[in-house]
């Protein structure tokens, strides 16, 4: 009887040094997973935070966003330009330039301008698309580019029309894809692109895409309405 009751302490005994051992394993194990997580090379970490999140861009048909800053030189009819915005990657980017389906602009009138007239160390203003590659430095596709900006001027925004509301007095509430609104006067400039065709403000209508110049209270001062 009295070597059972030794037996069972014994076991018992044996079964709780286990159970310990175990427990200090695990917490050993998250410990090194832990020290190997916050180890990560910095380079790696900074990697990580500055690539791009998709859902910060913003919503909307054109799922553009602009990006600006001085051209640093012309590459094979590409620009290298140095982004100075806070949103895709900072720093030395390649802009894409398609000749199908790039606009290039004068930010001024909005008359067509072709790449090689484009100066080193002028700035310019750059609609692209979220996609980047990880190449050094990144690659990007661009839909519209703005330049010879006038350093006084107020630069006009490409926008995609969700709305367009006449007032009581003949001038039109212009909302855009971007949630800004624009108040439009009866006799606001409004100009077709690269056609002839004589359009008016009843001509702009939910999907049309346009450059708004306006001033500090976005009442718009000219339209450039593109066929698309």
């Amino acid at each position: 009887m009295k070597m059972r009751k030794k037996l069972m302490c014994l076991l018992g005994s044996g079964m709780l040094i286990m159970a310990l051992a175990g427990c200090g394993a695990t917490e050993g194990s998250q410990t090194q997973e832990g020290q190997q997580e916050s180890q990560q090379p910095a380079d790696q970490q900074e990697q990580n935070s500055n690539q791009p999140a998709e859902d910060a861009v913003p919503a909307g048909e054109s799922a553009s966003i602009r990006i600006w800053g001085p051209v640093l030189r012309l590459e094979d009819g590409n620009l290298v330009m140095d982004n100075r915005s806070d949103v895709s990657y900072r720093g030395e980017m390649v802009i894409a330039v398609d000749p199908e389906s790039t606009r290039i602009l004068d930010g001024e009138n909005g008359y067509p301008v072709e790449v090689s007239e484009i100066n080193e160390g002028e700035p310019v203003f750059v609609y692209i698309g979220p996609a980047a590659t990880m190449s050094e430095p990144p690659i990007v596709n661009a839909s519209l580019i703005l330049c010879k900006i006038p350093d006084d001027l107020r630069v006009p925004e490409q926008v995609y029309v969700t709305a367009m509301e006449e007032q009581a007095d003949g001038s039109f509430l212009l909302s855009a894809d971007n949630g800004m609104q624009y108040l439009v006067p009866a006799d606001c400039e409004i100009m077709p692109y690269l056609t002839r065709n004589i359009v008016t403000l009843q001509d702009i209508q939910a999907g049309s895409s346009c450059l708004v110049w306006s001033d500090e209270r976005r009442t718009a001062q000219k339209i450039l309405l593109f066929a698309d």
